[in-house]
C-alpha cells in the first residue's frame, strides 16, 4: 500500500535530542489503588445523595470509573518516550418530577488523580439541585437578549473554537476563522491558552503523539489569533512549525489537536456580570448540534434561567439561541471564575446580543 501510495513532501518526522519531562512532574499519574469495590462505592453514594432530595422521582443511572494508560513512542527519527497517566471520572443523572413535567439534571467529575474529585455525595446533591430547579420551567417570547453562559455550557464555545483553528480545519479550507491569523477576533481582554504541561491536567503530557517536547502556546494574545493548532504535517503544508500538538491514537493517523485548552480569566465577578444584565438569558444546558464551523452559523438549543433586573429569576426551556461565532467572540466579556474539569474550560462569558427564539405567542 505504501510504495502505490503518492509520495507527499509535507510527511516529515520529529528531529530526535527533546528533553522532557515525567509523568511525576506534572502529577498525571496517580498510584492510589482503586478496586471495582471502591468505583462500585462512589457510584452508590453520587445516586443515593441525589435520591435523598424528595422531588428527585428517578435515577438515570450513575458511573465511576478508573482507567491508567502506559504510553510509550517510537519513531524513525531516534526518539523513544514514555510517561504513564490515570483518569477518573464520575457521573450521575437524576429525574425531578413527574409525567406532566419531568427534568433531568447531572453532574460530573474528571481528573488524574483520585484526592483532585469532588465528593460523589456533593456530586449527588448538585445533579438534584440542577433537576429541581428546571421545574415549572416557561417559554419566552422570541428577541434579543445579551447571553450569559454558564462554565459548563461554555466549554462548547472553547471546543468550537478549537476546530476553528486546527491546521487541518485550515488546510481543507472548512474554517470560518481562515484567513484570520494575526487579526484581531476577540475584545483586547481575551487570552486563550493551550497548555499540555498543565499540572495535574486532564489532557497533560511530557511529548506530543510525533515526540515533540510539549510547550504552553498562547493562540490568543490581547484578542488577537496568533496561531494555528498544528503537527508537523499541517505545519509544512501551511509553511508554518509545529505546536507540538499532535495526537495520535494506536489505530488512527497522527492529528492536531488542543490539550488543556482554556479561556483566561476576565476583571469581572459572576455576580457583577448578571447584574449588568436588566434582561437576559442564563444558559446551563444546550442541546443539539448547531455549530457550522465552515461559515461560522451558531443555533443551539437551549434552557436555562431568564435575567431580569440583575437577577436571575425563574427557569426557561424550548429557546433556541443564535448568531455568527465571529460575532459571537468579537462581544465576549470573560468573568473570573475559571476553574478546570476536562479538557476544554472557560471561565462564565456572557455575549452582549444573540437571537433568542422563544415559542411563547404574542
Amino acid at each position: 500500500m505504501a510504495k502505490n501510495t503518492p509520495e507527499d513532501p509535507c510527511i516529515n518526522f520529529a528531529v530526535n535530542g527533546s528533553n522532557y519531562i515525567s509523568s511525576a512532574d506534572l502529577s498525571i499519574s496517580d498510584n492510589n489503588v482503586v478496586t471495582v469495590d471502591n468505583l462500585k462505592e462512589i457510584a452508590e453514594a453520587a445516586e443515593n445523595s441525589a435520591l435523598a432530595h424528595k422531588s428527585i422521582t428517578n435515577s438515570e443511572g450513575a458511573s465511576s470509573s478508573y482507567a491508567l494508560v502506559n504510553t510509550v513512542l517510537s519513531t524513525v527519527s531516534g526518539f523513544i518516550g514514555s510517561f504513564s497517566k490515570s483518569t477518573f471520572a464520575n457521573q450521575v443523572s437524576v429525574v425531578a418530577g413527574r409525567e406532566s413535567e419531568m427534568k433531568v439534571g447531572y453532574d460530573y467529575d474528571i481528573a488524574c488523580n483520585f484526592s483532585d474529585l469532588k465528593l460523589p455525595e456533593l456530586m449527588g446533591k448538585e445533579a438534584a439541585k440542577r433537576a429541581v430547579d428546571q421545574l415549572n420551567s416557561r417559554t419566552i417570547k422570541t428577541g434579543k437578549f445579551p447571553v450569559i453562559f454558564e462554565k459548563r455550557a461554555a466549554k462548547g464555545l472553547v471546543k468550537s473554537f478549537a476546530s476553528a483553528i486546527n491546521g487541518s480545519s485550515i488546510i481543507s479550507n472548512s474554517s470560518f476563522l481562515r484567513g484570520s491569523l494575526n487579526a484581531q477576533i476577540f475584545n483586547n481582554r481575551i487570552n486563550i491558552i493551550d497548555d499540555p504541561l498543565l499540572p495535574r491536567g486532564i489532557a497533560s503530557r511530557p511529548f506530543d503523539g510525533e515526540g515533540i517536547t510539549s510547550k504552553k502556546n498562547i493562540f490568543v494574545k490581547n484578542g488577537i489569533l496568533q496561531n494555528w493548532i498544528l503537527d508537523l504535517y499541517s505545519a509544512r503544508k501551511l509553511d508554518s512549525e509545529t505546536t507540538g500538538s499532535a495526537t495520535r491514537a494506536s489505530n488512527a493517523a497522527v492529528i492536531p489537536a488542543a490539550s488543556n485548552l482554556y479561556i483566561e480569566n476576565g476583571n469581572v465577578s459572576f455576580e457583577e456580570l448578571i447584574q449588568e444584565v436588566k434582561e437576559g438569558i442564563y444558559v446551563t444546558d444546550l442541546f443539539g448540534f448547531g455549530v457550522n464551523l465552515i461559515n461560522g452559523d451558531y443555533s443551539q438549543g437551549a434552557s436555562g434561567f431568564f435575567i431580569e433586573n440583575g437577577k436571575i429569576t425563574y427557569p426557561i426551556h424550548e429557546i433556541t439561541i443564535a448568531s455568527n461565532l465571529k460575532d459571537m467572540f468579537r462581544n465576549l466579556v470573560v468573568a473570573d471564575d475559571l476553574t478546570f474539569c476536562g479538557q476544554f474550560n472557560s471561565p462564565t462569558i456572557k455575549v452582549s446580543e444573540m437571537t433568542v427564539a422563544g415559542s411563547l405567542n404574542d
